[in-house]
């Protein structure tokens, strides 16, 4: 969600508060999905049904994508006489149990959106959270909910208080009876690093730890207004490669492959943008989608599946580059200290994940050896191309002419 403003990181550890147990036991693979916040489209039952139809013919259910997550919309302005939360009755007449009952009989997962607070995300403030953490958390059990982004959204960011919060909804979801994949946004608060200052991967299973992503390559305008394009949410989430592990998954936002910048703006229009800007480009947008599965970031599309164009189709839908993001070690790529265009990615089995990254606008030629990815001992590889889906032999170097705002992705097995 939007951050409300950029002021001063507040002071405090997390070291000096208990430390909880890990968030679950289950092996934590970053989430693969859809959420709405990004589409712009309005949020109703008949829209998640054709989502969810989309994501099923399309052929992304079948590539991985099963988190289908409403974000903020979804409920009622108030609660009901017991107290509990309802859905909105005229946008999701038959309510969320329906629809998640919709959802897994088609082979999909529902997702929801709450907030301690909602003070500025889009939901009303008489249905934060707090307070009710475990009403909530047996409510969305009971209707069948595998999926929670729980997003701070207020002002106030005192550390102590966000990990209280923070931890009373974990500890609900634990005692909910239902295994509840749990992602927190810390940054929607008068922190807007908050994601990145302190490690929240004890007490949730993904963890935001950048600003809002927007359809745009890099900005300095849109930086300074506070949110990011591609190049600077990228650079964001590079310091935290040690929190990207089995039990947490790092995310620097949802994807804006296929989501063009009248419609991000116009769905948006509390954000301050500014100017028009060019939407992204092919080459960016597959820039992007490859970024992030070097990073081991969920990968939630935001655009509108039920009309998308086979080019976006094609990029979302890349099982290759798909099974880098989904490797099992959850290793988070990094760039090499002798060359910064050049990221490396270990993956099970030893191979390498390699992305030449081109941020300038001109074609630039990126190369790099096996030594330098960690190969150093092997005279020999095959180097995949996960955007051609070609194979070619190295004998020690690897060389590639890459397209401004690009990335030759490349997954090299000795």
């Amino acid at each position: 969600m939007r951050r409300l403003t950029r002021l001063a990181v507040c002071a405090g550890l997390l070291a000096a508060c208990s430390t909880p147990s890990p968030p679950s036991q289950q092996q934590q693979l970053p989430p693969l999905g859809w959420n709405s916040w990004n589409s712009g489209i309005p949020l109703t039952e008949q829209m998640v049904h054709e989502t969810i139809d989309a994501m099923v013919s399309s052929g992304m259910r079948d590539a991985g994508y099963r988190y289908v997550n409403l974000d903020a919309g979804w409920a009622a302005p108030t609660r009901a006489d017991d107290g509990s939360l309802r859905a909105d009755p005229d946008r999701f007449p038959h309510g969320i149990a329906a629809l998640a009952r919709y959802a897994h009989d088609r082979g999909m997962l529902l997702g929801i959106y709450h907030s301690p607070f909602n003070q500025g995300c889009g939901q009303d403030p008489r249905i934060g959270g707090a307070g009710h953490e475990q009403a909530d958390a047996k409510t969305f059990a009971g209707w069948g909910v595998d999926y929670l982004k729980y997003d701070w959204c207020r002002a106030e960011a005192d550390h102590d208080e966000q990990v209280r919060y923070f931890t009373v909804m974990r500890d609900a979801l634990r005692d909910s009876g239902r295994h509840i994949v749990y992602s927190i946004n810390p940054n929607s608060s008068g922190d807007p690093v908050a994601g990145l200052e302190y490690d929240w991967s004890h007490i949730a299973d993904v963890t935001r730890d950048a600003v809002d992503l927007v359809p745009a390559w890099g900005d300095t305008a849109l930086w300074q207004e506070g949110v990011a394009g591609v190049v600077q949410a990228f650079a964001e989430a590079g310091s935290l490669a040690a929190r990207s592990n089995s039990a947490h998954v790092n995310d620097p936002d949802m994807l804006v492959v296929g989501i063009g910048w009248k419609q991000f703006a116009n769905g948006h229009p509390t954000m301050v943008l500014g100017a028009p800007r060019a939407d992204l480009t092919d080459t960016e947008q597959r820039a992007h989608f490859s970024l992030w599965a070097m990073l081991a970031a969920p990968l939630l599309a935001g655009n509108d599946i039920r009309d998308m164009t086979d080019q976006t189709r094609d990029i979302l839908t890349n099982r290759e580059v798909i099974a880098v993001d989904q490797d099992p070690l959850m290793v988070q790529g990094q760039p090499l200290s002798s060359d910064g265009r050049v990221l490396i990615k270990r993956l099970a089995g030893g191979a390498v994940a390699v992305a030449l990254f081109n941020q300038s606008a001109e074609v630039q030629t990126v190369r790099t050896s096996l030594d330098a990815i960690g190969l150093d001992g092997h005279a020999r590889a095959t180097v995949r191309d996960l955007w051609q889906h070609t194979d070619t032999t190295s004998t020690g170097t690897i060389e590639r002419q890459v397209p401004g705002h690009g990335v030759v992705m490349l997954r090299v097995s000795p």
